[in-house]
């Protein structure tokens, strides 16, 4: 407590400061009445004296020595009750008051001491048990520093109880998680949005919900595995996320997640996670403004300036229309993972931008370094895939654009390459215009009456139900450029028997498989079949 909060403080509160203004910051660390002049020996640094005056009512100088005396040993003030023995206070006390920024404050006679030192005693007890918690609890360093980001506030929690943390959204949607995770009773994965294995946490969830309107904190056990300290993180008396931090009984006490602790620390992981929520929301304006630049200057961009358009498709880009509850905008986090990602590509220019709920970003780069920037994604994919085995992130690449019309366009290219390449080719991660462009132009054929028509009658004969194993020989054949050995091996058949097939095969559509005119045909028309 300061000499400015005392003055708040009870019937203190009708005191006068007049003198050492500049002192009021001083803290008081005891209260104490004084009567008589010897002060030496019992006086401490941070005692605050209250005191009539009454053994020296007559004798000014010694009144100003007591006060030379407190200055010395660092006292917090002096409390004079005026109009009972004394009526003023010599100049020169309010000289050495004010010299030193040592508050010297008056309280009329008719103040009873009781009602000013009760309700100071009450409160510096009150600080000294807050200070006695705070030095016993691993918790206390964590509300004291101060962090900057959630996620460094996060990894400060793993610090402290030496086991992972992470926070998840009232439905138990993943969104921070420290680095130290490893698969518990709760859930095994760390993909963003995605939920616990826990076979009942639904229920658990709501039942953390009701508890969380009158606890600060929840204790959960699940056999086998760490127990849990499980936290609200709360805006306008609703629970928006639920804070999970792992621990060990020799690692927290009972007197460590005290109530006090718990709202001390949710507050501000709190007011952190909806710092970042306002930061990241700030920056996607930014960014689009500076998107908009870009594209005015396209035009000016030289010849040596490659500029594409890339498309994201995982299923947590899905959950970025998701109905937002409680001031969560879940397309920030996606924001957020999609701009970690490329923060590792080298020599290039990235911003991050959304239509109609999917996530694209601006690439520009110089030629020379665009194709390391295609095996950096590829390596960026292999990656984060490698870590979030059951959720694969897939990039698909425009071609170069130029001016604003050709950006439009390559969004809706960029777009429908994702689409095909999921679906031609789902084992890849990366797709480009280049290879897949091919696939746009068949897919709008396959649409087309005269070549669906003309398909079914190549292909026909080998859909029939006795030749269903046909269609898919002549599929790997194909695809081995006319290579038996390794059709053969492919299929799991015989030599022989695959002879036979290719031999049915070609009487069926009465066409030769060796005539490269042929094959072209045949791989047309099955290519505009897998689209359709």
């Amino acid at each position: 407590m300061q000499v400015k909060d005392a003055l708040l403080t009870g019937d203190l509160a009708e005191g006068t400061v007049i003198a050492g203004k500049e002192g009021l910051s001083r803290a008081i660390r005891s209260i104490e009445v004084m009567e008589v002049p010897e002060v030496g020996n019992w006086v401490t640094p941070g005692i605050l004296v209250m005191t009539t005056f009454y053994s020296i009512k007559e004798e000014p100088l010694k009144q100003i020595n007591i006060v030379q005396t407190l200055i010395n040993k660092k006292a917090a003030g002096i409390v004079i009750k005026l109009g009972r023995f004394v009526d003023s206070i010599p100049e020169g006390i309010l000289a050495l008051a004010n010299e030193n920024a040592f508050p010297v404050i008056t309280i009329p006679k008719y103040i009873s001491y009781i009602n000013v030192l009760t309700p100071l005693y009450e409160r510096l007890y009150k600080e000294k048990q807050l200070e006695e918690e705070k030095s016993q609890s691993p918790f206390s360093e964590f509300e004291k520093i101060n962090i900057p980001s959630l996620s460094e506030a996060i990894e400060k929690l793993s610090e402290i109880v030496g086991s992972p943390v992470y926070i998840e959204d009232s439905e138990g949607r993943i969104l921070y998680v420290s680095k130290d995770f490893h698969a518990d009773g709760w859930r095994k994965s760390t993909s963003l949005f995605s939920k616990p294995d826990y076979p009942t946490y639904a229920k658990t969830l709501e039942m953390w919900r009701v508890e969380f309107l009158e606890k600060s904190h929840c204790l959960f056990k699940i056999q086998g595995f760490r127990d849990r300290l499980v936290l609200p993180l709360i805006t306008r008396e609703k629970v928006f996320a639920i804070v999970h931090i792992l621990y060990k009984e020799r690692q927290l006490q009972a007197d460590d997640i005290s109530s006090a602790h718990m709202k001390r620390v949710t507050r501000k992981l709190s007011e952190l996670f909806m710092s970042e929520q306002l930061y990241l929301q700030k920056k996607r304006l930014d960014d689009m403004e500076l998107l908009e630049k870009y594209l005015n200057d396209l035009e000016k961009l030289n010849n040596n300036t490659v500029v594409s358009v890339l498309h994201f498709n995982a299923s947590w880009i899905g959950m970025s229309y998701y109905p937002s509850l409680y001031l969560i905008d879940h397309s920030c986090f996606i924001r957020k993972l999609i701009n970690n990602l490329l923060d590792t590509l080298t020599n290039s220019k990235v911003i991050v931008f959304e239509k109609y709920h999917n996530f694209y970003a601006f690439l520009s780069c110089s030629s020379q370094h665009y194709s390391k920037i295609i095996r950096e994604l590829n390596a960026i994919t292999d990656q984060h895939n490698k870590q979030n085995l059951a959720d694969h992130l897939k990039i698909a690449i425009s071609s170069g654009i130029k001016d604003t019309d050709s950006f439009e366009d390559s969004v809706r290219s960029v777009t429908k390459v994702m689409e095909i390449g999921c679906k031609v080719r789902p084992e890849e991660n990366i797709y480009t215009h280049d290879q897949l462009g091919i696939y746009e132009i068949l897919f709008k054929l396959s649409s087309d009456p005269f070549v669906q028509k003309y398909t079914e009658n190549v292909l026909n004969p080998l859909l029939q139900a006795q030749h269903s194993d046909l269609l898919e020989t002549l599929q790997v054949y194909l695809n081995e450029n006319g290579n038996v050995s390794k059709t053969s091996e492919k299929l799991f058949v015989h030599r022989r028997t695959l002879t036979y097939r290719l031999q049915k095969i070609q009487e069926l559509i009465n066409m030769d498989l060796n005539d490269a005119n042929h094959r072209f045909v045949l791989r047309f028309c099955i290519k505009i079949k897998d689209l359709s």
